[in-house]
């Protein structure tokens, strides 16, 4: 037998407070509340939105290091250890970008060393080629070969420093080798150094720009990386699966998740043919998102991209341990909402940001700075960054208890939204064949660009409000320094190549050129010969050239419209 409703039940009575207070909390006609993803935000959560959904505690939450790790992927949270701080540099030569280095950990950046590489280093060209002219140095450091590795890190032990991450994509089998022959020369077995990788080529095709190779060539070098290393150095991280340069190309929250998972779903699926059993490597990915300003959409996309892939990993991929199921969830603060009016605006956002990341239970994270939008952080800069981690870190009591923000009516609400949006874009991908004809059909392209417009228009219009921008502004303010490469690192840099190439066995480089050649041609691993090149000084640019003449260049089949 059933009873009506009457207005003491729960959700009669929402709906009651709604309807008397609906003049005060719906604003103008036609004026909506929604997350950046579009997902609609009521007035007032309740126990009630979650009894709708069916919510679980013990399901749907549970406890921290447990299914279905909502809750953080360790038992302990911040307790006992904060999250590893990272901050990202590198400009002009080798020596410059060791100089930052040391000024970055000496000020407290427990994260290791994080370097950005330049564009013709990322695009697999030398310094002294016609098309990098004018890009050496600008924007990441210049890496040419080993002996800028090498001086690169003078004075900084690789078994000190802590993880080393670089951005190497297209040319990730080049990086590896840079470092497993830099702890060769270092006297570092290699279970004492901790290596990340990036080399994630599949989002350079749809969102960031340096693919040079057909996707099926990037991503068989990507996936032969990842093999390697997991057989030599099974402590590294092989790939760090990246969704923040989709975000930042205009993808939703939602999308940024989702995007990113089923990237890392067809790197997975190649391992697995591969051979490789995801109990093996498991815990070796990373994936790799930014942070923007919806607060709870933030906060509520970390908590449910553990819950949707630590659930691949079970019933998608056959993990059968705990150890399989504990990814690296990274976060970096974007640089996309930072402004170039009004920079020191950009503290507060910056302080948030990092502020979602910790409340959204991320391990590691990579923190902009205030002045990025004016070229790249000067020290000053990178060290108020480094502060604001130390401040929540060490004054606020965040990381006494794990997860504080669970059990919230909103969050909790937000978090089963993320994970039933983030699975329907995933199954659509699936129908599509996955992630890599997703990408050669131009699908993830034209969803970015079209989210790009929309936010930029609703910028324009003033229906988004950036403080300082379109609203609040100033007439004038005064000008700040801004960093500048020093001139004189190209030169530098054009030097170190010719005293390489004048100091190196030019046989030797030949014949470990001509068994790289031989090794793409064939159906094994690449990594091998690759180290051998690095080893007897090859340059970035000899390398890539072999791989450019057995796989031919990237020529885009779809124009994202």
């Amino acid at each position: 037998m059933t009873t009506e409703p009457t207005e003491t039940e729960p959700g009669d009575a929402v709906a009651s407070w709604n309807a008397r207070n609906r003049d005060v909390l719906y604003g103008e006609p036609g004026y909506s509340y929604q997350t950046s993803s579009g997902i609609p935000i009521n007035p007032l959560y309740t126990p009630v939105d979650l009894e709708q959904r069916g919510w679980d505690y013990q399901r749907d939450v549970g406890f921290p290091g447990q299914e279905p790790f909502v809750r953080g992927l360790r038992p302990d949270g911040y307790r006992r250890e904060l999250w590893h701080l990272e901050m990202y540099a590198g400009f002009g030569s080798a020596e410059d970008a060791n100089k930052r280095f040391h000024y970055l950990i000496d000020t407290g950046s427990t994260g290791g060393v994080s370097i950005a590489l330049d564009l013709p280093t990322q695009v697999g060209l030398d310094p002294d080629d016609p098309m990098a002219e004018d890009e050496v140095g600008q924007v990441g450091v210049s890496l040419t070969s080993l002996a800028d590795v090498e001086r690169m890190f003078d004075g900084i032990p690789l078994d000190k420093v802590g993880q080393i991450f670089t951005t190497a994509n297209s040319i990730g089998p080049i990086a590896a080798a840079w470092f497993v022959v830099l702890a060769e020369r270092q006297g570092m077995p290699l279970s004492d150094v901790t290596v990340q990788l990036q080399n994630d080529p599949i989002k350079e095709y749809i969102a960031r720009g340096t693919q040079f190779l057909p996707i099926e060539a990037a991503l068989r070098l990507s996936m032969d990386t990842f093999e390697y290393l997991n057989e030599v150095a099974p402590n590294w991280l092989p790939i760090s699966v990246s969704g923040s340069h989709m975000k930042q190309a205009g993808s939703t929250c939602v999308q940024e998740a989702a995007f990113t998972i089923c990237n890392g779903i067809a790197y997975v699926e190649d391992l697995l043919r591969r051979g490789l059993s995801i109990d093996d490597f498991g815990h070796t990915i990373e994936l790799h998102f930014c942070t923007e300003m919806d607060f709870f959409e933030e906060i509520a996309k970390y908590r449910a991209t553990r819950a949707v892939w630590t659930r691949l990993v079970r019933e998608r991929f056959g993990g059968t341990t705990i150890r399989s199921q504990q990814f690296r969830l990274h976060a970096a603060t974007s640089g996309r909402p930072l402004t170039a009016q009004q920079p020191l605006n950009n503290i507060s956002r910056i302080t948030l940001q990092i502020l979602a990341q910790i409340l959204g239970g991320c391990e590691q994270t990579r923190t902009a700075s205030f002045d990025e939008a004016l070229g790249i952080p000067t020290q000053e800069a990178a060290r108020t960054s480094i502060r604001a981690n130390q401040i929540i870190g060490y004054e606020t009591g965040v990381p006494a208890t794990i997860d504080p923000l669970a059990g919230s009516y909103y969050l909790e609400t937000l978090t089963r939204e993320f994970q039933e949006r983030i699975e329907a874009i995933i199954a659509q991908v699936d129908e599509m064949g996955g992630a890599v004809t997703a990408a050669k059909e131009g699908w993830f392209q034209n969803e970015l660009a079209r989210g790009a417009y929309r936010e930029q228009v609703e910028v324009d219009s003033g229906q988004r409000t950036v403080v300082g921008v379109n609203r609040f502004e100033i007439d004038e303010e005064p000008q700040r320094a801004t960093f500048e490469v020093d001139a004189g690192a190209i030169e530098r840099q054009l030097a170190r190549l010719a005293e390489v190439r004048g100091q190196r066995d030019d046989a030797a480089v030949a014949s470990s050129l001509q068994s790289l050649e031989e090794a793409c041609r064939s159906d094994g691993n690449v990594l091998p010969a690759t180290v051998e090149c690095v080893r007897n000084y090859a340059t970035t640019g000899e390398i890539a050239k072999v791989w450019r003449k057995v796989f031919g260049d990237y020529i885009s089949e779809k124009v994202a419209l």
